[in-house]
């Protein structure tokens, strides 16, 4: 039999008394959400953790190499960790890694000890917390160990790609501040002593050089300051966004960014499944990890389906975003590998595949840059040449007039 409502229309309809576990949950007030300034101080904090540990990159890289070595020969964990501390000469690596023993054997996992020093990410995190769960740490470590090594080596050729344009770029930098400082300087006097209209790309070099004539030498060290604060906090802050966007839209550099981001995202999935992590747990780990915003902003969105019950194939579809972040050849792969049971291993496929990629595009990033960089300094050094030589022509037509 239909239920009655008899409450009346104006009063609110009084909602069931709650269970034992909603009634120990605590009201969230609006000001107990976390809001937009919370956020920001999470987000000041993380860029000071970061800054705390610049440059010990190469230190977390031995260190997990290390453990790997000890721990596949038989030592202890304890005794793998005294060992570090004993050959490491690093005042700050020290330090960290007396943290984690004073930890350990407090009873702490390896795990939890190596989070509370924030400088592990969260995929380093999850392999060594399931290796320790599954009484497979050295494994974990071992494959950690084999992940940076390929990561590391990827990572030198991408600098040694980039050495080439950064010297040009440099010398450019160097060129235009030795034309403002020395050069421009005594041309000027010599374009006024013509006595004819200048044109106006005469006109603004002329106003560039007396500019740095008068300040440039405050200016210069100030604009290497600045540029130096600009990288800094385009890679460490949300002026990463305007950064990332530049660097992907780059020709050639976007295409090896895109390749690693993609290999990046093989690695740390098809790593932690092939672990034993639950696949919501992956996704997690690998939104933590990754810092591409719009990468970051995907990977979020498709954890949230993927938790609600779809399929990556569902996910996929419900994504606009996918298909330019993903090509579709990777994500028939991925709803392959879900559909047959074999997730993990197509990953790790995927991630083998685009590694490639990406270390043949570093290889021929000078050829793919070459191009582009010889049209600014071009364009820079005819931009000169032509104001400069502009009115000396108008001068030599007048004589001959």
């Amino acid at each position: 039999m239909a239920e009655t409502n008899n409450t009346p229309a104006a009063q609110p309809v009084t909602p069931p008394p709650a269970t034992a576990p909603e009634a120990a949950l605590p009201e969230i007030t609006p000001k107990q959400q976390p809001s937009r300034y919370a956020a920001q101080r999470q987000e000041f904090r993380k860029f000071l953790s970061s800054l705390q540990h610049l440059g010990m990159g190469k230190q977390r890289m031995v260190f997990i190499q290390s453990m790997s070595l000890m721990l596949t020969a038989g030592l202890s964990l304890v005794d793998a960790l005294k060992t570090q501390l004993l050959e490491t000469r690093s005042k700050a690596v020290r330090t960290l890694i007396q943290n984690i023993i004073t930890a350990v054997e407090s009873g702490s996992p390896l795990w939890k000890a190596m989070d509370d020093q924030s400088l592990f990410s969260p995929y380093e995190i999850a392999l060594v917390h399931i290796g320790e769960e599954g009484g497979n740490l050295a494994r974990n470590m071992q494959y950690l160990s084999e992940q940076q090594e390929k990561d590391h080596a990827l990572k030198q050729k991408v600098k040694m790609a980039m050495i080439y344009p950064s010297i040009v770029v440099v010398l450019v930098f160097i060129l235009i501040m030795g034309l403002g400082l020395f050069v421009l300087p005594n041309l000027v006097q010599v374009l006024y002593s013509l006595r004819v209209e200048l044109p106006l790309a005469t006109r603004v070099v002329i106003a560039f050089s007396q500019f740095f004539e008068a300040h440039g030498v405050l200016v210069t060290p100030l604009l290497i300051f600045a540029l130096i604060n600009l990288f800094l906090l385009g890679k460490y802050t949300r002026l990463r966004v305007a950064s990332q966007w530049l660097v992907f839209h780059t020709p050639g550099i976007g295409s090896l960014a895109r390749e690693a981001t993609i290999a990046q995202f093989g690695v740390i999935m098809g790593g932690l499944l092939r672990a034993g992590v639950p696949l919501v747990e992956a996704l997690h780990s690998l939104v933590e990890v990754t810092n591409i915003v719009v990468y970051h902003n995907f990977y979020e969105r498709l954890l949230e389906h993927v938790n609600a019950g779809d399929s990556f194939s569902k996910s996929f579809a419900a994504l606009p975003e996918s298909s330019h972040l993903l090509p579709i050849s990777v994500q028939q792969l991925i709803v392959t590998g879900e559909r047959s049971g074999a997730l993990a291993e197509v990953l790790m496929k995927i991630a083998d595949m685009y590694d490639k990629k990406a270390s043949e595009t570093a290889e021929r990033l000078p050829v793919i840059l070459e191009p582009l960089l010889l049209i600014i300094i071009g364009g820079i050094v005819a931009g000169i040449a032509f104001a400069i030589i502009v009115p000396i022509y108008k001068v030599v037509g007048n004589i001959g007039n």
